[in-house]
């Protein structure tokens, strides 16, 4: 019975290592890939993206850091329930409203 167990484990285990094979034809994939990745950056004729964040933490400061470099991308409120923290945010990045209420 133990032999039996054994082979029954190295069949499972090389059926399943088929899974982590490499693919046969690279080529195709990689032609996909690079066509979903594909960005239009043409953004002359249409309205700025507007948007608003909410939390001047640490990561809501590096979203309007990235915000502010994308093409495209207006930001215009910044929300923080320490009022300080929206005032400096929105001084810091040119965003011409603060508050502290997320719902504004």
């Amino acid at each position: 019975m133990a032999r039996f167990s054994s082979v029954l484990i190295c069949l499972l285990s090389v059926k399943s290592a088929a899974a982590f094979a490499p693919p046969t034809s690279r080529v195709s994939q990689n032609a996909a890939r690079s066509t979903a990745l594909q960005m239009e950056q043409d953004t002359g004729n249409k309205d700025p993206v507007r948007v608003g964040v909410i939390g001047c933490g640490r990561i809501g400061i590096v979203h309007l850091g990235a915000i502010n470099k994308a093409p495209g991308v207006l930001p215009i409120v910044v929300s923080n329930p320490t009022i300080s923290k929206a005032e400096d945010a929105a001084k810091n990045f040119g965003v011409p409203r603060f508050t502290s209420d997320a719902m504004d």
